[in-house]
């Protein structure tokens, strides 16, 4: 932590070379402050809404400037956590000191309040109702922009999950295993299969891969590849075909792990 200042510190405008504001003497520095942590924790302070009180330690801060450095942001930071222990932390979300970059004019102008730039010529005792209204209402700015955001999230529809989402493990290994296929044999189509390759594939009997083929029948992932009473070759259905069609063409030139089909790994049992 910061000793206070030991020299005096005017605000220069940086454009013009005049003094904005003619903080109060080093010495009266101590003094200040502990008049502002007293009246913090007095029984005055803690009858009024905690807003004001939050405005109030905010202004007298800054107005007090203690340190040679960093005045401003400490009393922006002092105003937040009065608010926050005051029961306004809305988990963190509502962002006062963002609604101050939006026009910093403004802060400024509310901050100078018309007032002579020298603290002992009015600023050591001024009507604040200028900067407390500013600073309720910039909270309740920022506070609705938390809520309409949060709406907006509420009621946005969630977007649709990837295909191979909805299949079981077994499942995506198919596609990886007819992904890595379609690979081998340097095709830019979706491969076709029989119940030999999943029996092979993921070391099963010809029973297993049989009923495996009938579920997946009934499950309409996959469609029967040949014209015949007894299928002896299988396809994926369209949709998936065709997602396992574009990886293939996309992997061209590139190692597996490339693969931007969110289950790189699948073939791993």
């Amino acid at each position: 932590m910061s000793d206070y200042r030991t020299e005096e510190c005017p605000v220069v405008d940086s454009a013009t070379g005049s003094i904005d504001y003619g903080p109060p003497s080093p010495r009266d520095v101590p003094l200040l402050m502990s008049s502002l942590v007293a009246w913090r924790n007095s029984d005055e302070a803690a009858r009024l809404p905690g807003p004001v009180r939050a405005g109030v330690l905010a202004y007298q801060f800054v107005t007090i400037h203690p340190f040679a450095d960093g005045n401003g942001r400490t009393a922006r930071a002092l105003g937040t956590w009065e608010l926050w222990t005051s029961g306004y932390r809305m988990r963190g979300f509502l962002s006062v000191e963002e609604e101050y970059h939006r026009d910093l004019p403004r802060y400024y102008g509310s901050l100078q309040m018309g007032l002579p730039s020298n603290y002992y010529s009015g600023r050591n005792n001024p009507d604040l109702t200028p900067w407390l209204s500013y600073f309720v209402e910039t909270m309740a700015t920022a506070a609705v922009r938390v809520r309409d955001r949060a709406l907006r999230l509420r009621h946005a529809a969630p977007p649709d999950p990837p295909a191979w989402e909805e299949l079981t493990r077994p499942q995506q290994q198919l596609l990886m295993r007819l992904l890595l296929a379609g690979m081998d044999r340097n095709t830019e189509e979706c491969p076709t299969f029989t119940p030999h390759d999943v029996a092979e594939w993921f070391g099963v009997s010809p029973a297993t891969a049989r009923q495996w083929l009938d579920e997946w029948r009934c499950q309409r992932l996959i469609v029967p590849a040949s014209g015949h009473e007894q299928v002896r070759r299988w396809a994926l259905r369209e949709e998936l075909a065709t997602l396992v069609a574009g990886a293939i063409s996309a992997t061209r030139g590139g190692p597996i792990a490339q693969v931007q089909t969110g289950h790189t790994e699948l073939d791993r049992s």
